[in-house]
């Protein structure tokens, strides 16, 4: 999506997600064609027996100030780790994948927002 595109949709959104909450800034992604643009870093599973993986919105601001709303998929991932001694911390993990996504809609450094309910949800906080 071109600045121009997002300019227009920036402005049917700005107004909606003024109660965001920061969550990350992008370090690093990775495009899997039949899930989409997965963002790094990840974050860890804080109670994973009353996960459910879900879909909402995530507001991206790009580095010269531009924003856009995608939809985001919020889900746990295991990660195949063969070292035994690595902690379940690190085999287990939130991911935010962006079914819509790309690397050009969402470049490293980019910072993303989400409501929050989905920020508590995340870190692990109740309601």
């Amino acid at each position: 999506m071109n600045n121009e595109a997002r300019g227009l949709v920036n402005k049917a959104v700005k107004q909606k997600n003024m109660n965001d909450v920061f969550l990350l800034t992008v370090r690093d992604h990775f495009q899997l064609s039949d899930i989409g643009l997965i963002v790094h870093p990840d974050f860890s599973v804080r109670d994973n027996k009353k996960w459910n993986d879900y879909y909402s919105e995530a507001r991206i601001v790009y580095k010269e100030g531009n924003e856009s709303v995608l939809e985001v998929h919020i889900s746990t991932w295991q990660f195949n780790i063969r070292d035994p001694n690595v902690d379940i911390d690190k085999r287990w993990r939130v991911v935010l994948s962006f079914p819509d996504g790309n690397k050009e809609l969402i470049p490293i450094g980019s910072k993303i927002f989400v409501s929050e309910p989905d920020y508590r949800n995340i870190q692990g906080k109740k309601a």
